[in-house]
C-alpha cells in the first residue's frame, strides 16, 4: 500500500514533465527576431550576437519576481557545472538595476554569466512575451521552444534546461 503514493508521485512528475515539454515544443520554429540589448558596460548587442554558443537557453527575467529569482538559483547545478555557460540572461530593466539583480541572485559558485539589460523592452516586444519569466531554447539562431510564466516545479525546469544545453 505504501508504494501507491510513490507511484502516483512518480506518474505525476512524469506527466508534468511530458506536458511541459509538449507545451514547450508546440511553438513554430522561427529565427530569433531582431532586437538589441545592452551589456553591463553600456554597449548595445544585437540579438544575433548574444553568445558564441550554438545551442543555449535564453532566460528573460524581471527583478523582484520570486519565480525569476528561482531560475537564477538553478544555475548552481553540481550535475551540470557548465550549465551557466549555455544560458543567456536578459533582465527587463536598466543596466544598474540589472547588474545589481544579477550580482545578488546568481549563486557565487556559478561564476561569470552572460547577461544583458533590456531597458527599452526591445527584446520583450520582439520575442512577443506576455509575462515573465520566459525560457527560450535557441539552436543556431532559431527559436526551437519557449516556456512562459511561473514555473512551480523547479526539478522539471532544471531537467528541461539541463537536457537542452547538453547536446
Amino acid at each position: 500500500m505504501r508504494r501507491r503514493p510513490q507511484l502516483r508521485q512518480i506518474c505525476s512528475v512524469g506527466l508534468g514533465l511530458s506536458l511541459a515539454i509538449t507545451t514547450a515544443l508546440a511553438i513554430e520554429e522561427k529565427s530569433v527576431p531582431a532586437f538589441s540589448v545592452v551589456r553591463g558596460d553600456g554597449v548595445a548587442i544585437a540579438s544575433t550576437a548574444l553568445t558564441d554558443v550554438n545551442q543555449y537557453v535564453l532566460l528573460y527575467l524581471v527583478p523582484g519576481s520570486k519565480a525569476c529569482d528561482s531560475l537564477l538559483a538553478m544555475l548552481s547545478d553540481p550535475e551540470s557545472p557548465e550549465l551557466a555557460k549555455r544560458v543567456v540572461i536578459i533582465v527587463r530593466s536598466g543596466i544598474p538595476q540589472a547588474a545589481k539583480y544579477i550580482h545578488e541572485h546568481v549563486p557565487a559558485d556559478v561564476g561569470e554569466v552572460t547577461w544583458y539589460a533590456d531597458a527599452n523592452d526591445d527584446a520583450y516586444r520582439a520575442l512577443q512575451f506576455t509575462g515573465t519569466p520566459d525560457l527560450v531554447g535557441v539552436r543556431r539562431g532559431r527559436v526551437i521552444w519557449s516556456i512562459n510564466g511561473v514555473l512551480n516545479d523547479s526539478t522539471m525546469v532544471r531537467s528541461v534546461i539541463r537536457k537542452w544545453v547538453k547536446y
